[in-house]
């Protein structure tokens, strides 16, 4: 029963495509931020498609990938690349389109737009030129990743997006986030010196790999300081995204100020003095409740 129903839910959807849109005059002429699947297609908004469709230029980072997108719900709006080193050759001629009443969108290859992506030059300019910016929210990876973590931790994320390429720059970038639980995003090629600059700076990790988001093989692998001498990391293909949730290595952690930090405790109060050091001291919120205690009891 419950296959039927869902087949011909889809039979619907594809016949009613070109009755949902509404007419172009009733959008806003500006710049819309247009999230699109990460990889499963069907993962678009009904906003997003009648945004797309009566858009008078998309501006996206590969026109092949994307025309994937468009074909699949006959959409004939125009394409044009768009990367950051695009800015200044099509930064006037995108502002004109605007200010003459069209609407432009802007995608990435997949998920939203501006979150390790292309687009953050193109708004600052457009927002200073009084153009006005419209967010159509949709997939993001970074959201999946903080929701399949599985982290029981009362930890904040944060998001890195992609590390530094090379190794000491990716070990620093670490080392000043590792109080928190973190959101990276990768790729198989960068994948093994990512975890490598995990490594070299925590002996006690979990690293959640996600792979294939939304796709039909999607998959959540587990790496721990037990399992990870026997990895294969030949076996991940395409762009990934590390949950990583680690305590920095004891060695590695400055030498904290005590009588400065109990000063500071008495100023504003643990909660806050907490926040004011954590990332000098690279210290978890656990640990550094704990000092304050010890101090206060001395």
């Amino acid at each position: 029963m419950s296959i039927t129903v869902g087949a011909q839910l889809k039979k619907d959807i594809k016949e009613i495509n070109k009755k949902i849109f509404f007419v172009k005059e009733m959008i806003e002429a500006g710049l819309y931020l247009v999230a699109t699947p990460i990889g499963n297609l069907d993962d678009i908004t009904l906003r997003a498609l009648n945004i797309l469709k009566n858009s008078k230029l998309i501006l996206c980072e590969n026109t092949l990938n994307s025309k994937k997108l468009l074909n699949k719900y006959e959409i004939k709006t125009s394409l044009d690349k768009y990367t950051d080193h695009d800015f200044e050759k099509k930064k006037d001629k995108i502002l004109n389109l605007i200010k003459t009443n069209s609407v432009v969108s802007l995608i990435s290859d997949s998920g939203s737009p501006l979150i390790s992506d292309p687009g953050i030059q193109l708004v600052h300019f457009l927002l200073k030129n009084k153009v006005k910016i419209i967010s159509i929210p949709g997939p993001s990876a970074m959201i999946l990743g903080i929701q399949l973590s599985g982290f029981l931790n009362k930890k904040k994320f944060t998001f890195i997006g992609f590390l530094p390429k090379k190794h000491d720059q990716k070990v620093n970038s670490l080392k000043e986030q590792l109080h928190n639980n973190l959101i990276i995003y990768t790729t198989k090629e960068q994948i093994p010196k990512d975890v490598s600059a995990i490594r070299e700076i925590s002996n006690n990790f979990e690293i959640i790999i996600l792979k294939e988001l939304t796709k039909m093989h999607e998959e959540r692998i587990i790496l721990n300081s037990k399992n990870i001498k026997e990895f294969v990391f030949d076996s991940l293909k395409g762009e990934l995204i590390l949950c990583v949730s680690a305590e920095i290595n004891t060695q590695l952690q400055k030498d904290i100020d005590k009588k400065e930090t109990l000063e500071l405790i008495e100023k504003v109060g643990i909660k806050k003095a907490y926040q004011e050091v954590k990332t000098k001291y690279k210290i978890s919120r656990n640990d550094f409740y704990k000092l304050a205690m010890e101090l206060k009891n001395d």
